[in-house]
C-alpha cells in the first residue's frame, strides 16, 4: 500500500447517502424477488403487497409511492456531487499543486474516508462502499487502470466512480444491478482507452460506450 495522510469522518450529506444507499439495496432486492419495480418517497419502498419473503424488511411497505426507486441512483449521484465540491475541492487544488493524488470512499455506514497516495497515482485495497473519487492533476478522464478499478467497484455494489481535477468531474453511474453486459462494455472502453493515441481517439473511445445499467459522463466531450 502507498498511502500516507487519512481522514475518516462523516457529514450530513454522507448520511444521507448511507440512507438512500440502504433503501436502494433494499428495493432491488424487492426487485429480483418480485419481478416489478418497486416504488419510493425516499424515506421508504414500497410494494404492491408485501410477501413472506420480505417480511423481514422494516423499510418496505405496502402501498404506491410517486417515484420509481430507480431515481435513487440519481439521488445518490446528486448528493454525491455535492460532497465533491464541499469536501474534495482543495485536495483537487493540492493535486494540481503538487501533482499528489487523494482518493475518497463514502462507505455504507456513512462515514467517508481520504487517503493521501503517491504523485500521479493512489494504490490501495478497495473497500466496500457507496461511491468514489480521485484526483487528477491533468485531465479529468478515467485512465485504462481507472476503468478497470471501476469495474472492481461496481462489482462491490458502488454507485457511482469518478475523477475530478479542480475544473471538472467525469464519472461512471450505474442505473440498475451491475451485469456481465455491463462488465463486458467498461472492459471494451478501457482497452479502447488503453489504445488511444490522441484525444479524438479516446473521445471516440468513450462516446462509443453503450452500456444498459451504467453511464458515463463528462463536461469534456459535450
Amino acid at each position: 500500500m502507498s498511502v500516507k495522510r487519512q481522514v475518516l469522518s462523516k457529514n450530513e450529506i454522507s448520511l444521507r447517502m448511507s440512507k438512500l444507499y440502504e433503501l436502494l439495496t433494499i428495493a432491488e432486492d424487492a426487485h429480483d424477488i418480485l419481478g416489478y419495480p418497486p416504488t419510493t418517497d425516499f424515506n421508504f419502498v414500497y410494494v404492491k403487497k408485501k410477501t413472506e419473503e420480505l417480511s423481514e424488511y422494516d423499510l418496505i411497505k405496502e402501498g404506491n409511492a410517486p417515484y420509481d426507486y430507480r431515481q435513487l441512483y440519481e439521488k445518490i449521484k446528486e448528493l454525491y456531487m455535492e460532497f465533491l465540491i464541499k469536501v474534495m475541492s482543495n485536495y483537487a487544488d493540492e493535486t494540481m499543486r503538487t501533482q499528489i493524488e487523494y482518493i475518497n470512499f463514502v462507505l455504507k455506514s456513512g462515514e467517508y474516508v481520504i487517503f493521501e497516495g503517491d504523485i500521479d497515482k493512489v494504490t490501495m485495497p478497495m473497500p466496500s462502499g457507496i461511491a468514489s473519487v480521485h484526483t487528477h492533476p491533468g485531465i479529468c478522464i478515467f485512465s485504462a487502470p481507472d476503468i478497470e478499478t471501476a469495474d472492481s467497484l461496481f462489482v462491490k455494489g458502488y454507485v457511482i466512480i469518478a475523477v475530478m481535477n479542480n475544473e471538472c468531474i467525469s464519472y461512471f453511474l450505474r442505473k440498475g444491478p451491475y451485469t456481465p453486459e455491463d462488465q463486458q462494455e467498461l472492459r471494451k472502453l478501457q482497452k479502447k482507452v488503453k489504445k488511444a493515441k490522441t484525444f479524438e481517439e479516446l473521445k471516440d473511445g468513450y462516446t462509443s460506450f453503450n452500456s444498459e445499467n451504467v453511464v458515463f459522463r463528462t463536461p469534456l466531450f459535450s
